[in-house]
């Protein structure tokens, strides 16, 4: 179930430039526009995550071999979907990997998204992010001591031009060695995106064809190009690298498995359906396909356009053919618990969580069904779906507002503070996090293991004011 999550970052160093001079600003904020990962000016602004239990199913399938390769554990990574219609992907500090769904939709293949995965898993097995951040740390200082000493020529020599001469040599130098350091980077992530292929028994083909696509970007003007080429530079060098390779390797031909393909196209027409007009999505599939694919994009359109009687009879007739499929059953349950069939939705969740118990998307969603009865006899069976989808979703507030609805229906206010206190916390809100953690503290014994998870909450809240106030928030 596709589920839209919005995200605001809050960066503490990107700001203290502005203390400064203000020409070592504008080289400084260049360089990041040009250089630093995407997602700080995304981050700046908002950015919209989507959350799907199949799609990200899907991708960790195929990075998690890739990760291997790499020496990378695949459960230290994650992974996350960013609603953009932009061809991007990137990586951040704590090895967190990003991919823009305009990248997966006009992907053509599943080779060409494990081609990106490899590329962005060469970012984090070489460590780039970090040590691209101690390079822009150390380019933005080099801007910043140009500036100081361009204001400090002006001064002494009385010359305005003397000083504005130092400043623009000064940033001119960082942005140089900054560029350097970058192409260097992108070379050696090729480099091992064509080992973890290699070792993995799959070609390179795809990632040359993902390649060939932004070359024809280049060409462009910088305003109109993904940012995918504006934050990963090519150059003729890297595709011809990635070419004999291809031409060198034992896999030279785009192989993936009939499975692998199947998945792709299922996840395209998915995010197609979900983040189009029906009208495209029904330009795009004709209903003439009866491809999986094109009627899983039919069910989808016409649920998003409240047909239901359209809808249902398609996602039926593919849970007849793929009766061991858990996602159609799960669309199912979305289609009817959003279209206040509530009890209706709860066999197709039961359904979809018995084929996919390692789903913990797909538990929070029956969790929600059971909840929405407003049949207090089921809460127990909310209460454990959620406690289990929280063991690998610790950071998903809406599952803990669950949690949290679910003790307070059961009048243990206790829990019911705890659980949303972690969710408070997770919303962005310490005021709020802290008022429900120490009402929650007044029901437990000093010691208990739901205590020591409530100063944890007080601790972290504490912290996030504090930094709030720092940056002004």
């Amino acid at each position: 179930m596709i589920k839209h999550v919005f995200f605001r970052a809050m960066a503490r160093r990107r700001n203290a430039g502005r203390r400064f001079a203000s020409l070592a600003v504008v080289v400084v904020t260049a360089v990041a526009l040009v250089l630093a990962s995407p997602a700080r000016p995304a981050f700046a602004q908002g950015m919209s995550l989507i959350r799907d239990a199949e799609i990200e199913t899907t991708i960790r399938g195929w990075a998690a071999p890739l990760l291997r390769a790499a020496g990378v554990a695949p459960e230290s990574v994650s992974i996350s979907l960013v609603r953009d219609e932009s061809l991007n992907a990137f990586v951040t500090l704590g090895n967190k990997l990003y991919l823009h769904t305009g990248l997966l939709k006009r992907s053509e293949n599943a080779s060409q998204v494990i081609g990106v995965l490899a590329h962005e898993i060469g970012h984090i097995a070489g460590g780039h992010a970090v040590r691209l951040k101690d390079e822009m740390e150390t380019a933005q200082m080099l801007s910043m001591i140009a500036a100081a000493l361009g204001m400090a020529a002006a001064a002494g020599t009385g010359r305005g031009d003397v000083g504005a001469a130092v400043i623009m040599g000064g940033g001119q130098a960082a942005l140089k060695n900054l560029f350097s350091f970058t192409r260097t980077q992108e070379s050696a992530a090729d480099q091992a995106a064509l080992k973890y292929l290699n070792a993995t028994g799959q070609s390179a083909a795809g990632l040359l064809q993902f390649f060939e696509i932004l070359g024809d970007q280049e060409l462009l003007l910088t305003s109109q190009q993904d940012p995918y080429v504006r934050t990963h530079p090519l150059t003729t060098e890297r595709i011809a690298t990635v070419r004999n390779a291809v031409e060198q390797s034992v896999y030279p031909e785009v192989r993936e498995t009939a499975a692998d393909q199947v998945a792709h196209d299922r996840m395209v027409a998915k995010l197609f359906a979900f983040l189009e007009t029906p009208g495209r999505t029904f330009q795009r599939y004709p209903e003439t396909d009866e491809s999986v694919p094109a009627r899983y994009a039919h069910a989808i359109a016409y649920y998003r356009q409240g047909k239901l009687a359209q809808a249902v009879p398609i996602i039926d007739g593919l849970i007849e053919q793929y009766p061991q499929d858990p996602y159609f059953h799960e669309l199912k349950g979305q289609m009817l618990l959003e279209n206040s069939r509530v009890a209706d939705s709860i066999g197709s969740y039961r359904r979809a969580v018995d084929l996919r118990p390692d789903a913990p998307l797909i538990r929070i969603s029956l969790a929600h069904a059971l909840i929405e009865t407003q049949d207090d006899t089921l809460l127990p069976e909310a209460q454990s779906h959620l406690t289990e989808a929280l063991k690998t979703e610790r950071g998903n507030g809406f599952a803990w507002r669950l949690l949290g609805t679910t003790y307070g229906r059961e009048n243990d206010m206790t829990m019911a503070s705890y659980a949303m206190s972690e969710s408070a916390l997770l919303q962005g809100d310490p005021s709020q996090a802290l008022f429900h953690a120490s009402r929650a503290e007044q029901g437990l014994k000093v010691g208990d293991p739901t205590w020591l998870k409530v100063q944890d909450v007080k601790q972290r809240a504490q912290n996030l004011m504090e930094e709030m106030k720092r940056r002004g928030g």
